[in-house]
């Protein structure tokens, strides 16, 4: 592997996030894992080149359901953002990473998946990096009330599944996603198994039985 000055630059740019994280975690008690940074997870990087490509109207307001430290939602280039997650710490360290880092406008919320609401809808929900710790029925009834409620016709939910053992839950997208009556395409393929899909719902959608399927 040949070294040049951008891998120099963003190395160093990771080790200092790295050690930015883990001096934060000292005053607020998030968890360990997200002191990693964006840069070291392919499939997070691979979510926001994909919908940072989106026509502008499609980008309106977006929503990082799991946002952790947002990672994901602050890179986002789009109208209005959301960032939700079920621990006020992290949630607490995510509003700081924002400021500190000049990442705009964002505003952050507590939310259970499956059990809250959303409101609202959304050009665009995300759901990626925690899913497999979730048990694939209410996984299935959450993302299908997601899709049916909170996505705009034209908009998208986005998800990850995992296939390497070692995860509490190997989701099957078929399972998953199967009935949302969805257009279903896979738009990354990572370690561990990890493939990141996006369902599309249609103008005129309705729930049904059948979604059709395209791969990148």
């Amino acid at each position: 592997m040949q070294i040049t000055p951008q891998r120099i630059i963003r190395a160093a740019g990771n080790r200092a996030e790295v050690a930015f994280r883990s001096l934060l975690r000292l005053f607020i008690p998030f968890d360990p894992w997200h002191r990693m940074p964006l840069a070291a997870k392919d499939y997070a990087v691979g979510i926001i080149e994909h919908l940072n490509a989106l026509p502008p109207h499609r980008r309106g307001r977006v929503a990082d359901i799991g946002c952790g430290l947002g990672d994901i939602l602050l890179n986002l280039d789009f109208e209005e953002r959301f960032g939700f997650d079920s621990d006020p710490a992290t949630l607490r360290a995510a509003e700081i990473v924002r400021r500190s880092h000049r990442r705009g406008n964002a505003r952050f919320a507590a939310f259970s998946f499956p059990e809250d609401r959303l409101g609202g809808l959304f050009d665009a929900i995300v759901m990626a990096g925690w899913l497999h710790g979730i048990p694939p029925g209410p996984s299935r009834r959450g993302i299908a009330r997601l899709f049916a409620d909170n996505v705009r016709p034209g908009g998208c939910l986005v998800i990850d599944t995992v296939s390497k053992n070692g995860y509490p839950h190997r989701h099957d997208t078929a399972f998953l996603l199967g009935k949302l009556g969805g257009t279903v395409e896979q738009i990354g393929a990572y370690p561990c198994g990890r493939r990141v899909w996006k369902v599309t719902k249609e103008p005129g959608y309705r729930v049904g039985p059948h979604i059709s399927r395209r791969s990148q």
